[in-house]
């Protein structure tokens, strides 16, 4: 089979909340919080960074630094990131480096150590440690994205709590949470994440909470009172809940990803949006679909018969945990890979699918070649696949932003929704003469 002609689809979603300037949205709720009653002239203020390109979080970090000076305190940044980085301290700040945390832009410290402090023993009887330098501050404050998590379902699943537990407790926790499979996901992190943020001794003065949109953009920022955090981020993840996007299609023949990394999910692509989690215990389109479900797979994500990876962000720093959820990548994702970096990740979450390697195609147009050619999951229920009726999508990122470039086999299922627009007709994926897509979803 030929790869087919696509054309441009835009999603337009409704009701989407924007935070246009995350510097003054920060420096009023922090105010409002009452920062300054919390934070007294000398007192040392640990803030964390994590490892995700979050939009707006950059800002919102140099303005927390800046709104902590006001106050007389004297704050740093630390990298809280569990195993990231190949867990090293050089590598963790060098993430950080990469992700706009300059020394121009957030004006203070980065102090980046892997020792961590054993602070006590949970009510759940797990162990808690917590990073040296955070341990030695007078207060910290915790900053992170609230959204899905890519191994685990719960009440509350990426968010300040695992920061607290799994970033904040360097490798040491990242390998103790992972190790208990998805029962450590779902019933350590709130209980370490509650012991961390009412201990007295480390002193958390608030979270941060920062809820993004469909379009990938900063939509809500929160600020939460540290000891109120476990009851308050449930609620704060359900409204991320509602906010999240997913893929508008329940079946897909092919779905080519243009680029994949940490920056974009801590898996590389997100799970919850190609419906492959690659952990025992979740269910995922593929199992239900053998078992004879073949209804619905929206709460699962959609049901992809192959993925193709076609190359590795340059912030992931070579760091490809999560690459085995694909089925083909390129020659050129597959250079990128530090082994060290990806493997120390992937075997500290437990996770061994996540590490496993696709075949390489040579190119962009040998990859997305390879995926039309060896398509046969959905044809037990759709029939037989030709260039008008295989589904093919390429889009960006799992941080799509709503754009994708679609097939006619996908153009046929989409037309029927009241929130695609289509743009242009359906023409031919354009590639260089190396071979390397230079369509894009995006533009």
């Amino acid at each position: 089979m030929q790869i087919p002609k696509m054309i441009k689809a835009v999603q337009h979603y409704k009701d989407v909340p924007h935070v246009d300037n995350p510097r003054e949205e920060i420096k009023m709720k922090l105010a409002e919080f009452g920062l300054a009653e919390k934070v007294k002239p000398g007192m040392r203020i640990a803030i964390t960074a994590g490892s995700r390109g979050v939009h707006g979080m950059v800002d919102v970090i140099a303005q927390i630094v800046q709104e902590v000076k006001d106050c007389g305190g004297e704050p740093f940044i630390f990298p809280s990131m569990g195993s990231h980085g190949g867990a090293t301290a050089e590598g963790q700040e060098e993430m950080l480096r990469g992700l706009g945390f300059t020394d121009d832009v957030i004006k203070c410290p980065i102090l980046s150590d892997m020792e961590p402090v054993y602070i006590g023993e949970t009510e759940l009887g797990t162990p808690c440690y917590i990073d040296k330098n955070a341990w030695g501050a007078d207060g910290v404050i915790v900053v992170n994205r609230i959204k899905k998590h890519t191994e685990h379902n719960s009440k509350t699943e990426s968010g300040l709590m695992k920061m607290m537990t799994i970033g904040m407790g360097k490798k040491v926790m990242a390998g103790y949470v992972h190790n208990q499979g998805v029962w450590g996901l779902t019933n350590i992190i709130p209980a370490n994440g509650k012991f961390v943020c009412r201990h007295p001794e480390v002193n958390v003065i608030c979270g941060v909470g920062l809820i993004e949109n469909p379009e990938d953009r900063l939509g809500e920022l929160h600020v939460v009172n540290g000891y109120d955090i476990p009851d308050v981020e449930p609620k704060l993840f359900a409204r991320a809940d509602e906010l999240y996007p997913h893929l508008p299609f329940k079946t897909c023949d092919l779905l080519v990803v243009k680029r994949g990394g940490k920056n974009i999910s801590g898996t590389g692509m997100d799970c919850n949006m190609i419906g492959r989690y690659g952990v025992g215990g979740l269910y995922e389109p593929e199992k239900l679909y053998s078992a004879g479900e073949t209804e619905d797979f929206r709460n699962s994500g959609p049901l992809i018969d192959k993925i193709a990876l076609l190359d590795l962000t340059d912030v992931s720093h070579g760091n490809a945990v999560g690459v085995g959820q694909a089925d083909i990548i390129t020659k050129r994702y597959y250079d990128k890979i530090d082994f060290n970096a990806t493997y120390t990740n992937g075997l500290t979450t437990t996770f061994l699918q996540k590490i496993k390697i696709p075949y390489p195609a040579p190119t962009d147009k040998a990859a997305i070649e390879t995926g039309v050619n060896c398509l046969n999951m959905l044809m037990a229920t759709e029939g037989r696949k030709t260039e008008e009726t295989v589904k093919v999508c390429v889009i960006d990122s799992t941080l799509h932003e709503g754009k994708f470039l679609v097939s006619k086999g996908l153009y046929d299922v989409l037309k029927l929704r009241d929130d695609i627009e289509f743009i242009g007709d359906f023409e031919d994926l354009e590639f260089d003469e190396e071979g390397t897509l230079l369509s894009d979803p995006l533009k």
